[in-house]
C-alpha cells in the first residue's frame, strides 16, 4: 500500500504540469533558508527559480494539450483532486506571470537592498509565482481555491515588508482580498452541493434563478476583489501609498490583475452563461471604474499612489471589454490584460529607481531626473504613452479592440461606456503629462541627488524595464503576431466565436465596424514626427531672440530655475462643482467599502451586544421568532 502511495507520488511530482509549480517553489524554498545568512543564494534562487517556472510554461503553452487528475484524500464523501490542464488562456496567465516576475526579480538584484529582507522578498516572490500557475492551470473549483490562498497569503507577507507603515496597507489588501477568497468558497459550496462536481470544465451553468445568480455574483465578487475593480479596489492605492515600488511592480503580474481578470473571462463565458443584466452590470463597473479611478489619479500628488489609480482605472477596459459579450470586445479585454501587466510592471520598476533616486515619491519634490536616468525617463515615456492609448503602441491596440466591442454591441448603456472609456484615455494621458513634466523635466528640486550613475550601472537596472518598453512597443507596432499566437487562442479556449474575425494583410477586421493596420500607421506617424523635427531643426538655425518673463508691465525676476508644483496641474478638477466634492470625498474614503464596512460593521455589532441583556426570556423570544421565521419561509419555498 505504501509503495503504491510513492508510486503515485512519483507520478504526480513527474507530470509537465507540476514542473513549474515545483520549479517556483523549490526556488522558494531555497532562497528563504539560504538567504537569510547569504542573500546572494536569495537572489540567485529566485531567478533561476523563476525563470525555470517560465521556460516550463513556455512549453506547456506551445505544447499538446495534457491533463492531471489526482486524488489526494477521500474522506467520508469529501474528495480532494489535483486537476490542471495546459489550456491556452490558463497557459497564457501562468506564462505572463512567470514572465514579469522574473523582470522584477532581475530589477530587485540589480539595484540592491531598499528595506526588503532578500530572503523573505525573494521566496515569496517565488511562491505567489507557483500559487499563480497553480491557479491558472487549475481544473479542480477546491484545487483552484487553494492556490488562490496561496497568492492571498503571499499578497499580504509582501506588502507588509519595508517601511513600518506598510503592515496598514497589507492589512486593507488582506481583508478585501479575503472578503473575495470568502466570497469564492461559498460559491463553490453553491455549486457542488448543485452540480454535484467540482471539475471547472465540465460546468456550463445558465444564470437565471436565483441560485445561479448568487453564485455568479459572488465570483464576481473574488475575480473583482483581486483585479482591483470598483467597488472593491480601494486596497490597491494604500498599498500603493505604502508599500514597496518593488512590490507593486509584481502585482499586476501574478498578484492581481491576471488572475483577477482570468477568473473573470472563464467564469463569465465558460463557465456562467450570462444574461443580458448580467452583462449591463459588468460593463457598468468597468464604465465606472474607468472614469471613478482615473479622476482620482488625476488629483495625486505622489507618483505611486497615481500609478496605483491607473491601474485601477485599467481594469475598468477590461472589464468593460469582457461585459460586451462580443467577440472583438473580448478579445480586447483579454489583450488588455496581458498589456496592462506589461506597462504598469515597467511604470512601477521606474518609480522604484525615480524613488531610490530622489529618496522620495512626492512630486512637489522631484524634477530634472532625465539627465540623471535617461534609460528610466525614455522607458517611463513609453509606458505611459501606452497605458494613455497613444498609437502605436499596445494600449492603443487593446483599447481600440474594446471601443470596436462598444459600438458592435450597439445598446445605448455600451455607447455611453464607450465615450467613458475615451474620455477616461484622454485624462490618463493628461495625468501623466504632469508625471511625465515633475518627475523628468525642469530643474531639479531643493536637495535633490542628481548625481548620475555610471552606464554599467544605468543599463544593468534598466534591462528589465527596457524589455517591457519594448514589448509595449512590439505588441502594438506587430500586433498582429501576439493576437493570432496568445490572444485568439486564449479567447477561442473559453468559447468565444471568432467566425467574425478576419484578417487581411496584418490588418485586423472586426466585424466590418473599423479597420486596424499597425503597420502603415506606424509609417505615418513616424513621418509626423520626423516632419516636427525637421521644422524644429529648421527654427533653430536662426538667433532666437531671449527676453525676461513679465506680468503686468513688470519684468519677473528669478525665472530661470522655476519649478511649478505638481500641485497645481489640474486643480481646476478639485474645484467643479459636484466632481471636486466627490473626489475629495473619496480621497477621505468616503466611498471605500473597507472603511465603510468597518464603521458600520462595529455600529452593527455594538447594537447587538447591547441586545445581550442576560435575561432569558428575551433570548427564548428571539428563538421563537427565528422558528417562525423559517417555518413561514418553507411553507412558502414549498
Amino acid at each position: 500500500m505504501a509503495m503504491d502511495a510513492w508510486q503515485e507520488i512519483g507520478s504526480f511530482v513527474a507530470h509537465p504540469l507540476v514542473w513549474p509549480i515545483a520549479t517556483a517553489a523549490v526556488a522558494g524554498l531555497v532562497a528563504f533558508t539560504g538567504g537569510r545568512r547569504w542573500p546572494a543564494i536569495a537572489r540567485a534562487a529566485s531567478v533561476l527559480g523563476v525563470f525555470g517556472a517560465l521556460a516550463w510554461t513556455v512549453a506547456l503553452f506551445i505544447g499538446p494539450r495534457v491533463e492531471l487528475e489526482t486524488v489526494w484524500l477521500a474522506l467520508d464523501g469529501f474528495t480532494l483532486t489535483v486537476a490542471m490542464s495546459n489550456r491556452a488562456l490558463g497557459a497564457l496567465v501562468a506564462m505572463g506571470s512567470a514572465f514579469i516576475a522574473l523582470l522584477v526579480a532581475l530589477h530587485a538584484v540589480a539595484v540592491g537592498r531598499s528595506g526588503l529582507a532578500d530572503h523573505r522578498f525573494h521566496a515569496f516572490l517565488c511562491w505567489s509565482v507557483a500559487g499563480a500557475i497553480g491557479a491558472a492551470l487549475a481544473d479542480d473549483l477546491i484545487w483552484l481555491l487553494i492556490c488562490w490562498e496561496v497568492v492571498s497569503l503571499c499578497l499580504y507577507m509582501l506588502l507588509n515588508e519595508g517601511r513600518a507603515e506598510s503592515s496598514a496597507g497589507a492589512a486593507k489588501a488582506f481583508g478585501m482580498v479575503g472578503f473575495g477568497d470568502a466570497a469564492m468558497l461559498a460559491a463553490i459550496v453553491l455549486i457542488v452541493a448543485t452540480e454535484q462536481t467540482t471539475r471547472i470544465s465540465a460546468l456550463s451553468i445558465p444564470v437565471g434563478t436565483p441560485v445561479t445568480y448568487l453564485c455568479y455574483v459572488l465570483f464576481l465578487a473574488a475575480a473583482l476583489a483581486k483585479a482591483g475593480a470598483f467597488p472593491l479596489h480601494s486596497w490597491i492605492p494604500t498599498a500603493g501609498r505604502h508599500g514597496a515600488a518593488l512590490v507593486m511592480a509584481l502585482l499586476p503580474a501574478s498578484l492581481d490583475k491576471l488572475l483577477g481578470i482570468y477568473l473573470l473571462a472563464r467564469f463569465s463565458l465558460e463557465v456562467f452563461i450570462l444574461d443580458a443584466p448580467m452583462r449591463a452590470l459588468l460593463m457598468v463597473l468597468g464604465g465606472t471604474t474607468v472614469l471613478a479611478a482615473v479622476l482620482m489619479a488625476m488629483v495625486q500628488h505622489r507618483l505611486k499612489p497615481l500609478l496605483s489609480f491607473h491601474a485601477v482605472s485599467q481594469v475598468g477596459y477590461m472589464v468593460l471589454g469582457i461585459g460586451t459579450g462580443v467577440p472583438i470586445g473580448i478579445i480586447g479585454g483579454i489583450f488588455h490584460m496581458l498589456n496592462h501587466a506589461i506597462y504598469k510592471s515597467c511604470l512601477f520598476l521606474t518609480a522604484d529607481v525615480v524613488e531610490r533616486t530622489g529618496q522620495t515619491d512626492d512630486l512637489n519634490r522631484l524634477g530634472g531626473l532625465a539627465r540623471t536616468l535617461p534609460i528610466t525617463f525614455v522607458c517611463c515615456l513609453i509606458a505611459a504613452l501606452a497605458i494613455s492609448g497613444v498609437p502605436p503602441l499596445n494600449g492603443f491596440v487593446s483599447k481600440w479592440f474594446v471601443y470596436q466591442g462598444c459600438l458592435d454591441q450597439g445598446s445605448p448603456l455600451a455607447l455611453l461606456c464607450l465615450i467613458v472609456a475615451v474620455f477616461g484615455s484622454a485624462l490618463t494621458f493628461a495625468s501623466f503629462f504632469k508625471v511625465i513634466t515633475s518627475v523628468y523635466f525642469g530643474p531639479p528640486a531643493m536637495g535633490q541627488e542628481t548625481a548620475r550613475a555610471a552606464l554599467p550601472v544605468l543599463i544593468a537596472r534598466g534591462v528589465p524595464m527596457m524589455v517591457l518598453a519594448g514589448v509595449c512597443v512590439a505588441f502594438g507596432v506587430g500586433a498582429a503576431w501576439p493576437l493570432q499566437a496568445l490572444i485568439l487562442p486564449a479567447a477561442r479556449d473559453i468559447g468565444v466565436p471568432l467566425g467574425q474575425i478576419s484578417w487581411e494583410h496584418g490588418a485586423i477586421q472586426p466585424a466590418e465596424i473599423g479597420l486596424w493596420s499597425p503597420g502603415p500607421a506606424t509609417m505615418l506617424i513616424l513621418i509626423g514626427v520626423l516632419g516636427g523635427l525637421v521644422l524644429y531643426l529648421i527654427g533653430r538655425v536662426g538667433h532666437a531672440r531671449v527676453t525676461n518673463t513679465f506680468t503686468g508691465g513688470e519684468v519677473f525676476e528669478g525665472t530661470r530655475g522655476l519649478k511649478f508644483a505638481a500641485s497645481g496641474y489640474y486643480q481646476t478638477v478639485e474645484n467643479l462643482p459636484g466632481v471636486g466634492g466627490a473626489l475629495r470625498d473619496g480621497s477621505r474614503g468616503a466611498f471605500d467599502v473597507y472603511r465603510l464596512g468597518g464603521t458600520y460593521g462595529s455600529t452593527l455589532v455594538e447594537m447587538l451586544r447591547r441586545r445581550h441583556t442576560g435575561v432569558l426570556s428575551l433570548y427564548v423570544s428571539w428563538c421563537i421568532v427565528g422558528v417562525v421565521v423559517i417555518a413561514v419561509y418553507l411553507m412558502v419555498a414549498r
